[in-house]
């Protein structure tokens, strides 16, 4: 499916600029294993549509068009993405990716405290400024996607403020993964929120309802959005081996 500067507006809710960024003028990133392969930058699909509609989440709390798509900030994320895909690709350990993250930093950090935060968690140690998702480990997987911001002038009122409204659009987007890969990740021993809670009925029905509170919060500040993703979440409960599980009930 193409996906359109159009599209991102009129379905998404994502500003114009932004919009056109990405699916007009941004290129593809040469020798990125994110972008393996794409002949286009937004491509079908959550692990590329998370792109814009993070950095309009981003813009419609505060941060300025011009420093969000400088393109020493756009080419910094994609670096990390690339250093993200090795990881998952297995050709690096998470210390080397950890490692690899600090080196594209180096001298680019704006915001100290953030990115101790993040080091400190995905090293294991508890965060000592601000309050990330830590109930469900499952739901703070795509943490990683807030190294973006570290190099951005950003105040800790502004993180602090922020963090609600980035996990009230990345906690929906996993959960939805979540139930996409429930039967696989029950095989593989893969990260669920659905197993995590108990996988069984209760369980489904939870991650359901955690997601639909999130999208409430989403929808005060970009409801087209909040009622995109709602739609996806609420197909979720008509996946056949969701809906058998249902039944049982």
């Amino acid at each position: 499916m193409v996906i359109t500067s159009r599209k991102l507006e009129l379905e998404l809710g994502i500003n114009s600029t932004i919009a056109n960024y990405f699916a007009n003028e941004r290129k593809v990133p040469e020798n990125n294993l994110f972008w393996n392969n794409k002949r286009i930058y937004i491509s079908s699909g959550f692990g590329f549509l998370t792109i814009p509609m993070i950095f309009d989440l981003v813009h419609k709390c505060g941060v300025p068009l011009d420093i969000l798509l400088n393109d020493g900030h756009v080419s910094l994320m994609e670096q990390g993405f690339h250093q993200l895909k090795l990881y998952e690709n297995e050709e690096i350990s998470f210390e080397e990716f950890l490692n690899g993250c600090k080196n594209l930093l180096q001298d680019k950090i704006k915001q100290p405290k953030l990115a101790a935060d993040l080091f400190a968690l995905f090293s294991g140690k508890p965060s000592s400024y601000f309050t990330f998702e830590t109930t469900h480990k499952a739901l703070a997987r795509s943490d990683s996607f807030l190294f973006t911001l570290v190099d951005l002038d950003l105040s800790d009122e502004w993180i602090t403020q922020f963090l609600p409204y980035w996990y009230s659009l990345a906690r929906p987007i996993l959960l939805l993964d979540d139930f996409k890969d429930l039967v696989e990740d029950r095989s593989s021993g893969e990260e669920n929120t659905i197993i995590e809670l108990g996988d069984n009925v209760a369980a489904i029905e939870a991650a359901y309802n955690m997601g639909i509170a999130d999208l409430e919060l989403l929808a005060t500040i970009n409801p087209q959005l909040a009622a995109f993703m709602r739609r996806f979440l609420n197909d979720a409960l008509r996946y056949d081996y969701i809906r058998a599980e249902l039944m049982k009930s």
